[in-house]
């Protein structure tokens, strides 16, 4: 457990009783890590009652500010915080209300200790599959509602018109094929992005060019791909859009694999070292849906060839959109929603029963 949560815990319990005292109602908050965590919330805040957001440092609080969202910053004593990151431990008192959900579709890295997830009193999880591996490690808080950033993937509010006009705006090619280069945080060490970042531009002439990455990608990464004048760095929080109007998804060990299964791209995917973060079944789950190189030479063959032909690799993918979301259905958020109302009534607003 982090240390600072066993010795701010006797002075936090203290100040969260002090102002206990004081509030007449319960105070409910979404705590953001990063601006990215009150975009994840969209889905399952349309069913309820406003949820005031609270912001990790000024770094974040302006970032929600320039997305339009108005949110206060620490130190905060809420009756229950809801969070996309598995930081329980910084609302160290016990009578706190804690709702987890995970930030990624599905665990692609080594889960963290069981009992930073038992400080939950809830912990949503993409899939039943996911449950069950963490269930194996002793994590007792753990309970499958699927994904509720993917939601709007399945009401029709993405119109082929839509779809178009986005190509346009970006200034794609129409005569060229769509590469779109993701990668997972690089101080992971499981990151390919050092692999292709400075050689984008050799592939111009023959492909149009997007690219997005980790929100905690290192600057020096981050500035080059948005310099780079041969690729359309994707500054939106939501890429579903993107992910639509790309030919083929270009990845590493990064959790928008599983998006881009569930969209029907074809996948390459950049082998990279194991580290004590590496999880064995998700490497063999990740041969599985993606065409695995390990250079950037062996790149544009990989495109030519998932192109042409990439149907054994597809059929792998939908097996595992069920194992990354169990049965998306675009009820993610509903389902949190009323799994919320549970633990917190006040917070229903007209919510569905069914």
């Amino acid at each position: 457990m982090i240390l600072s949560y066993y010795w701010s815990r006797p002075l936090y319990c203290l100040a969260w009783y002090s102002v206990k005292l004081l509030r007449k109602e319960k105070k409910c908050v979404l705590y953001c890590e990063e601006a990215f965590d009150a975009i994840l919330f969209d889905n399952v805040q349309k069913h309820l009652k406003n949820v005031p957001l609270l912001a990790k440092n000024r770094r974040v609080q302006n970032k929600l500010k320039a997305m339009g969202h108005r949110s206060r910053r620490s130190p905060s004593f809420p009756d229950v915080v809801i969070m996309f990151r598995n930081m329980a431990w910084k609302f160290p008192c016990k009578k706190i209300v804690k709702i987890g959900f995970e930030h990624g579709a599905y665990n692609f890295k080594k889960f963290s200790a069981p009992s930073y997830y038992n400080l939950f009193t809830v912990f949503f999880m993409t899939s039943s599959a996911d449950v069950a591996r963490a269930e194996k490690l002793g994590i007792t808080t753990a309970k499958a509602i699927g994904f509720p950033k993917i939601d709007g993937v399945f009401d029709g509010s993405v119109s082929s018109q839509e779809l178009a006009r986005l190509s346009l705006k970006l200034g794609l090619d129409p005569k060229k094929k769509t590469l779109l280069f993701s990668s997972t945080w690089d101080a992971s060490g499981m990151s390919a992005i050092h692999l292709w970042y400075k050689r984008l531009d050799t592939l111009k002439e023959s492909y149009n060019i997007l690219a997005t990455t980790h929100c905690w990608t290192s600057d020096k990464y981050r500035r080059a791909l948005q310099n780079d004048k041969n690729v359309v760095f994707i500054t939106d929080f939501e890429i579903s859009r993107y992910i639509m109007i790309a030919d083929v998804c270009i990845g590493d060990t990064n959790s928008l694999l599983a998006e881009f299964c569930l969209l029907g791209k074809p996948i390459i995917t950049f082998r990279v070292e194991t580290t004590s973060r590496t999880m064995p079944d998700v490497i063999e789950l990740i041969e599985k849906i993606s065409y695995r190189i390990s250079t950037f030479e062996e790149l544009v063959p990989a495109v030519e060839k998932v192109l042409e032909k990439d149907s054994p690799l597809a059929a792998q993918r939908r097996k595992a959109v069920r194992l990354f979301f169990g049965e998306p259905d675009g009820k993610a958020g509903l389902r949190a929603a009323q799994d919320i109302c549970k633990l917190v009534p006040e917070l229903r607003s007209g919510l569905s029963k069914t």
